[in-house]
């Protein structure tokens, strides 16, 4: 059998392709493939599933780990997923490196890295340019009520003199009074 790509989920976030040729049972395969700095002493399991453009994608990843292990890849909500313990794919903590593989009718295919980003996205809802909805075109003003909250950059600007430099506090009047009031009691005692 020739070997399939797949996508590596690191620890770190980062996603990276490698090859297998699934001749044996795949959690051992991708236990060989996991970085064995981690030192790992469980296999890899089955976590979640997607359906998406007539294709599966599952996630195979670690549940257990040491602290410093966790892995940071932000994975899409609303997975299938296949233990109770591990029922939110965007919220459930991972350890080491998890894999996504691809299958077409429950048969495993290739992936390559740019496919996984593209069911990433769609699994995500799209990614939307940020501001493009909120400004105004020109022919459309914004509405009286909208105005009300915006702030004129000149107003309440402050000056230099209205800031004393941190290392020199100005004196305020109560330690002043405090003071005045400490003296003259020293010179009420000195009359006494």
């Amino acid at each position: 059998m020739k070997g399939l790509n797949f996508v590596v989920l690191k620890k770190n976030g980062n996603v990276l392709n490698k090859k297998i040729t699934v001749e044996d049972n795949l959690n051992d395969l991708l236990f060989n493939v996991t970085d064995k700095r981690f030192k790992m002493t469980v296999k890899p399991i089955r976590l979640y599933s997607y359906n998406i453009d007539n294709c599966r994608l599952d996630i195979h990843g670690y549940t257990e780990g040491k602290s410093g292990q966790e892995n940071s890849h932000d994975l899409p909500p609303s997975a299938k997923y296949y233990l109770d313990d591990f029922k939110k794919s965007d919220t459930d903590l991972l350890f080491a490196d998890s894999f996504a593989l691809k299958y077409m009718d429950d048969e495993l295919v290739s992936m390559t890295i740019d496919e996984y980003a593209k069911y990433y996205e769609e699994l995500l809802g799209g990614f939307e340019d940020l501001g493009s909805e909120d400004s105004y075109s020109s022919d459309e003003e914004p509405e009286p009520e909208d105005l009300e909250f915006i702030v004129d950059d000149d107003d309440g600007l402050s000056t230099d003199e209205d800031w004393a430099p941190e290392d020199a506090p100005k004196e305020d009047e109560e330690t002043l009074e405090l003071v005045s009031e400490t003296d003259s009691d020293e010179e009420d005692l000195e009359e006494a």
